[in-house]
């Protein structure tokens, strides 16, 4: 998916969810070294520890990516240790002290972080948040997708976003509906079968996603893509 020397990858929300998935879909890719970044470290370590195949180097950050302090000290740290990033995963099913015009702000404000680590870049860098559908009000998020987008070309940084529907994580697990799905059904996959059938043709929910596949598209160099929002498996959401 690359055709540069060594890319350095972060993700956040590494822990679980989203975040979780592409860590494990980018370790392989991230030759230079994974950075995986999440506020619970207990969880965190136990993803890093769980990569099927990590890359020589792998880094986690026990962080609050809402504070500016703390990617102040992750920015040393990172020039420090890597030098620079090539790829940036903002990944977020759900925080509960944010609402869903506040969600995809706080997301960006990630990405503007991470841009400074991009910019000498020769080759430039990409970014793709991965929000899912139903914590994010998606008018919001598609102008400042777009926003950010004008920001970062001016340091060769594309800024692209991904909208999860049904997806395994923390988030479909607190929904009650979900739930109840998931008992009728049997397990999960039962359940997101289910919802696959009461959907609009084409849309499969299910354990073997492809929304990782579609994050590694829009970070790779073949790419030029940038402020597009793009919506996977279950459109039914929107």
């Amino acid at each position: 998916m690359h055709t540069r020397l060594n890319p350095v990858a972060l993700v956040t929300g590494a822990a679980s969810g989203i975040g979780a998935a592409c860590a494990r879909s980018l370790a392989t890719y991230a030759n230079g070294g994974l950075i995986m970044v999440d506020a619970d470290e207990t969880a965190l370590s136990a993803a890093a520890d769980a990569l099927p195949s990590p890359p020589e180097r792998v880094s986690t950050l026990a962080l609050d990516v809402t504070d500016p302090k703390a990617w102040k000290r992750a920015q040393d740290f990172i020039r420090a240790q890597y030098g620079r990033i090539d790829w940036a995963v903002v990944a977020a099913d759900a925080d509960p002290r944010l609402d869903g015009a506040a969600l995809p702000r706080a997301t960006l404000g990630v990405a503007n972080a991470v841009t400074p680590l991009m910019k000498d870049n020769t080759q430039g860098g990409a970014v793709v948040l991965a929000l899912a559908a139903r914590c994010a009000k998606i008018d919001a998020l598609l102008q400042l997708v777009r926003v950010a987008a004008k920001e970062g070309a001016a340091n060769k940084v594309r800024v692209n976003a991904v909208l999860v529907g049904a997806l395994e994580s923390p988030l479909w697990r607190r929904d009650p509906d979900f739930s109840a799905l998931v008992r009728d059904a049997g397990d999960e996959v039962g359940a997101l079968g289910h919802i696959a059938r009461q959907s609009i043709p084409l849309v499969r929910c299910g354990a073997d996603q492809d929304v990782p596949r579609l994050v590694r598209l829009l970070l790779s160099d073949d790419v030029t893509t940038s402020g597009a929002t793009l919506a996977a498996e279950g459109g039914y959401a929107l």
